[in-house]
């Protein structure tokens, strides 16, 4: 009787186990992940990359409809691009170009963090044709910093995030004539 109560307690032992490792396997594939060594830790790019993948060919620019940002704060978010283009594309990054406030006032911008009141944080890229790719930028909020509080007071703006490549000044692929833009809605709260 002792011999079969090992066996039993053995097989009980054996089927957690199994339902453990089966339990973090799908746990890790749902971040994107692959378990090459059973416990591989998940690579950001992995995780970004599996959230942004609705960045199509008819909806090539993707970041939330709604983005909130406190005053003077920052703010991550994951932003898809595909490219739509026949050619590949060299050390393309995200940045705003403008913000129209609720007056209607357009402030154009220049990706540049000395002056632009809200700035994108995002590292540059190269993106074949028809391929796509994940981003996670900051999005910063430097209207205190800059003593820009009465020009950007809290409430919603319509802002344009671009892809475009910070070496080119002029013609396709600047920021004046990005490779893609898409608008969104940026609330600043206090």
């Amino acid at each position: 009787m002792n011999k079969i109560l090992k066996w039993i307690l053995i097989l009980i032992l054996i089927y957690i186990c199994g339902g453990t490792t089966l339990f973090v396997w799908n746990m890790a594939s749902c971040c994107g992940c692959t378990i090459e060594p059973l416990f591989k830790s998940c690579e950001q790019s992995e995780i970004v990359y599996k959230y942004d993948v609705k960045a199509t060919l008819d909806n090539p620019l993707f970041i939330s409809r709604e983005v909130q940002l406190k005053k003077g704060k920052e703010k991550l978010l994951n932003v898809g691009y595909y490219n739509v283009h026949q050619f590949e594309l060299k050390n393309v990054k995200l940045a705003l170009s403008e913000c129209m406030s609720q007056d209607g006032t357009i402030r154009l911008f220049y990706d540049d963090p000395t002056i632009d009141p809200f700035y994108i944080v995002s590292k540059t890229e190269t993106v074949g044709s028809s391929k796509k790719i994940g981003y996670k930028i900051k999005l910063i909020d430097k209207t205190k910093e800059l003593e820009l509080g009465e020009e950007f007071p809290t409430g919603s703006y319509v802002c344009k995030i671009v892809v475009y490549a910070p070496e080119i000044s002029t013609g396709l692929g600047s920021l004046q004539e990005p490779y893609e833009e898409k608008q969104f809605f940026l609330t600043v709260l206090d």
